[in-house]
C-alpha cells in the first residue's frame, strides 16, 4: 500500500471522525433522518451508502474469513460510517495490497 492510499485512508478516519463527533454535538439525530428519507436524494443517498457498505464488507470476509468480525465491522460501519472501512484499510490494506500486486493477474 503507497503514502498516498495510506495517507488517503487516514485523512478520511480523521475528517469522518471528525465530523460525526460535530453531528452528534450539534444535530438532531431523529428528526435529521426522518428529514432526510423525505426527500429522494436523500433516499438515493441511503441506498447507495448502504450498498457500499454492503459491498466493502464482502471484501473484508474474503481477507479476514471470519464472518463474525465482518458482521460486527459491517454494524459499526452502519452507524458510524464509512471510517470504519478506512481504518480497516490502513490495517490490512499493505497485505492486501501487497497480495494483490503479487498475483499474476493483479495490479500491475
Amino acid at each position: 500500500m503507497n503514502l498516498f492510499a495510506r495517507l488517503a485512508a487516514l485523512a478520511v478516519v480523521i475528517g469522518l471522525t471528525a465530523c460525526l463527533i460535530f453531528a452528534f454535538a450539534t444535530g438532531n439525530v431523529v428528526a435529521d433522518q426522518l428529514h432526510v428519507w423525505q426527500v429522494i436524494w436523500g433516499i438515493y443517498v441511503w441506498a447507495d451508502a448502504y450498498s457500499g457498505f454492503l459491498l466493502f464488507s464482502t471484501l473484508i470476509y474474503a481477507y479476514e474469513r471470519r464472518l463474525g468480525f465482518t458482521v460486527a465491522l459491517f454494524l459499526l460501519t452502519c452507524g458510524t460510517g464509512n471510517m470504519v472501512n478506512a481504518a480497516w484499510l490502513l490495517w490490512r490494506g499493505p497485505d492486501l495490497y501487497r497480495r494483490i500486486r503479487n498475483t499474476n493477474t493483479g495490479i500491475v
